[in-house]
């Protein structure tokens, strides 16, 4: 039996068994002919838009360069500037046919690539941040869980009163009659007055439209910090309608400052994050620095006043900032990028411990789970990812808003993820399942913030609509809509005694109470 080659038998497989031979001499020839012809038809097209020299010495000079002789039998001097004209017509597009060559090779060739998770060995920083995590979010998932198990004990309880119970359910532990009771009495109160919140007060903000909001309770007082296109962010007392100024405002930014988040250190400190437009975060140190005191009346009055020092300068993003988030832990913040990454941030040294790509489009909101343990991420894509921070995997992706998210905000209850953008839509994505589980046709326009209040009762979402909503977050209903913004709304929060505060391009902050 003869021996079959196995080179030529997979060049033949390569080729499609099919055997392909050399052109010859005379089919070669007609094919160049052809391209120069294709190559004098295009140089024509583009003749007129060629830059040719006008003097007869400066022509000469590039004929010589070219390697072209510098004057043919019979041709004058117009003669000849044609005639270099189109050499350079020539080139040029044997330029650019050379380059789209080379751009369809490097397509081919990223195309045939297969889409392979690429990881990088984590510093010593990162390592030690993600175990101090890791201990931080199990303490965290603790307390929940036995949060949840007391209320799921209540709901059982309350299933035997409405006697749709079965045998295994009422051999559950019993549970206090009067709990249920106060709980009932807090929801419905508090839902009652959720239903009345109206407009108590309003406040200049800023000479710009202001661009985002936050609040924490520091040193006792509902702290209000506004950050607004000027560069600067101002803080305000929350706990009338006045909204008085606490201390001067700060320039922080060279251009507008586009997120806001502030989280209290101890009982006078806290510290706020911002992130600009100019390629730049920054965090900035709050301090109760003195205290005056009203002789003049009869009883003295204090009045706090909080001074604003840069703690540190974050600087890493190739393209302006989104928004930014603090850790529960309170150790490390975060920021997200135009530069489709977001980077998480020491808050003691300020240094860069974690670059994360993955997003295909602008990387824009941003939210840390309430144990610590995951971090969710959104873009101009329409996607949300979901890191787990302990591993640095993305653990789970959601795909189902028509344009841009802008917003990502995890329920206190730790299984649920809202998520908002430019479609007007909330979200309600349940972590367990894995699936969507509510679509919320909140606004007509694209929402612009959303928060979550600490019970987890409700929910409030600011809008370009110029509305801010509140939202019960047992069934998803609207409670309230609140109108008074004179144009869009461009943030909302939530103050301790559940009133509401909110800004806006007409240049206030509004308390709703």
């Amino acid at each position: 039996m003869a021996q079959v080659d196995k080179g030529s038998m997979g060049q033949q497989h390569a080729a499609g068994q099919v055997e392909v031979m050399e052109l010859t001499a005379s089919s070669q020839q007609q094919r160049q002919k052809h391209e120069a012809v294709l190559l004098d038809l295009a140089a024509k097209k583009v003749a007129a838009t060629v830059d040719v020299p006008t003097l007869p010495e400066q022509v000469r000079a590039t004929l010589r360069q070219l390697g072209l002789p510098v004057r043919l039998f019979g041709e004058n001097l117009a003669n000849v500037r044609d005639r270099l004209r189109m050499e350079l017509a020539r080139r040029q597009v044997g330029a650019e046919e050379i380059l789209k060559q080379e751009e369809q090779i490097k397509r081919e060739q990223l195309e045939e690539e297969e889409e392979v998770t690429k990881y990088t060995r984590a510093t010593p920083a990162l390592i030690e941040a993600r175990q101090a995590m890791t201990a931080f979010s199990v303490g965290r998932a603790a307390k929940r869980l036995n949060a949840e198990r007391e209320l799921r004990s209540l709901a059982l309880m309350q299933r035997k009163r409405n006697k749709i119970v079965s045998e295994e359910d009422e051999k559950q532990q019993a549970v206090d009659d009067s709990i249920l009771s106060q709980l009932d009495a807090k929801c419905i109160k508090l839902s009652r007055q959720l239903r009345q919140v109206g407009l108590s007060g309003s406040q200049y903000g800023d000479s710009r439209a202001l661009s985002s909001i936050c609040t924490q309770s520091v040193a006792g007082i509902p702290l209000v910090a506004t950050a607004s296109w000027s560069g600067s962010i101002h803080l305000w007392d929350g706990r009338s309608s006045a909204i008085e100024p606490l201390g001067q405002k700060t320039l922080c930014h060279e251009d507008r400052v586009m997120g806001i988040s502030m989280i209290p250190l101890d009982h006078d400190d806290a510290l706020i994050a911002t992130a600009s437009i100019d390629m730049t975060g920054k965090l900035w140190k709050i301090t109760k620095s003195y205290v005056v005191m009203n002789e003049d009346e009869e009883e003295s009055a204090e009045s706090s006043v909080f001074s604003i020092t840069e703690a540190s300068h974050l600087t890493g993003h190739a393209a302006r900032l989104c928004r930014t988030a603090f850790h529960p832990m309170k150790r490390h913040v975060a920021t997200t990028s135009f530069d489709h990454t977001w980077r998480l941030w020491d808050v003691e040294t300020g240094k860069n411990i974690l670059l994360q790509d993955g997003h295909w489009k602008e990387c824009y909101g941003v939210g840390f789970h309430p144990d610590g343990s995951l971090c969710s991420t959104s873009d101009f894509s329409g996607v949300v990812h979901v890191w787990d921070l302990r591993t640095g995997k993305s653990i789970k992706h959601f795909m189902g808003h028509a344009k841009r998210v802008l917003n990502t905000e995890f329920h206190p209850n730790g299984f649920q993820l809202a998520t908002s953008g430019d479609d007007g839509t909330i979200k309600i994505w349940d972590l367990r399942k894995r699936k969507m589980t509510a679509n919320i046709p909140a606004h007509s326009n694209l929402i612009t913030n959303t928060r979550f209040d600490a019970t987890g009762e409700y929910m409030v979402s600011s809008s370009f609509d110029g509305t801010v909503c509140l939202w019960g977050a047992r069934d998803w209903k609207m409670l309230n809509r609140l109108h008074g913004h004179d144009g869009k709304v461009s943030g909302a929060d939530i103050l301790e005694d559940h009133s509401i505060i909110s800004c806006g391009f007409d240049k206030t902050l509004k308390l709703w109470s």
